[in-house]
């Protein structure tokens, strides 16, 4: 039995048409579909993009439970006995997609109050201000706007060091998406991201681990800023390697991982 795929060569006008559907694209959506013009937004995977699904608004959501898991386990010094504390990790990931499908229904809601439509699939130019959609079900759609926005936004990206690409590491949408706390957790980079998820996994329990190649955390940041953080890391008990160039990652991200740096002129794993 064969599926018949259905493509509409016929185009759709529309006032406005945006390529990616993050906060700015959203926005712009629902403005100028609240001014009476006919908008379309195509997004390939998140209603939203990214800021509410996989970056600022999970990734506090998960800081926050780290935050009340830190205060368990010092609740010793505030009077407080604590027995048989453990970190349920699928608990903790549960919560935050919980707060993520709210969010999703409430952007969802906000696309059919203003009249933007809101398309998922993949879209691609095939001409002046006209773009293919690709839908989920295998069907297509061709839309043609008076103006054409893209804001298709970033993805986070793999360093050209050998062997990283093949141990498979986590980048930030999969690490908020952990079920269980790792044993051992190796985080390249000492930027806010990177800091951010150390600290949340440290505190649910994981030995933490950061490299950077530059001599100080957050370097783009007021030196007393990062003498700061330092020391608040250092607190918390995060393993930190700074001036250390990543010559070579082995093994594989959720079995065993080892990454061999260079710092002051010798290698170290």
């Amino acid at each position: 039995m064969s599926t018949q795929v259905l493509k509409n060569t016929q185009s759709e006008e529309f006032d406005l048409v945006i390529l990616g559907g993050g906060t700015r694209s959203t926005v712009a959506a629902w403005t100028f579909a609240g001014r009476g013009q006919r908008v379309a937004v195509i997004e390939r995977k998140y209603v939203g993009g990214s800021c509410p699904n996989i970056a600022c608004l999970p990734s506090k959501n998960i800081i926050h439970s780290a935050k009340v898991a830190s205060y368990f386990r010092r609740s010793e010094e505030f009077g407080i006995a604590r027995e048989g504390f453990r970190v349920a990790m699928s608990g903790v990931r549960d919560r935050k997609r919980k707060m993520v499908s709210a969010i999703n229904d409430v952007y969802l809601d906000n696309y059919r109050n203003t009249g933007a439509e809101f398309i998922l699939g993949t879209g691609r130019f095939v001409g002046a201000r006209t773009v293919d959609v690709a839908l989920p079900d295998g069907n297509s759609r061709r839309l043609r706007g008076t103006n054409v926005i893209i804001s298709t936004g970033t993805r986070a990206a793999l360093g050209a060091i050998p062997g990283l690409a093949d141990a498979q590491p986590l980048t930030h949408v999969e690490a908020l998406e952990l079920d269980e706390v790792p044993e051992h957790l190796l985080v390249i980079g000492g930027g806010y991201v990177g800091i951010e998820l150390s600290q949340a996994m440290r505190r649910f329990g994981s030995r933490v681990s950061v490299t950077d190649r530059n001599n100080r955390l957050m370097s783009r940041e007021d030196a007393d800023v990062c003498e700061a953080l330092l020391s608040l890391l250092e607190d918390e008990g995060i393993e930190l390697v700074l001036g250390a160039a990543i010559k070579r990652v082995s093994g594989k991200s959720g079995d065993s991982v080892s990454i061999v740096v260079e710092q002051n002129g010798a290698e170290k794993s």
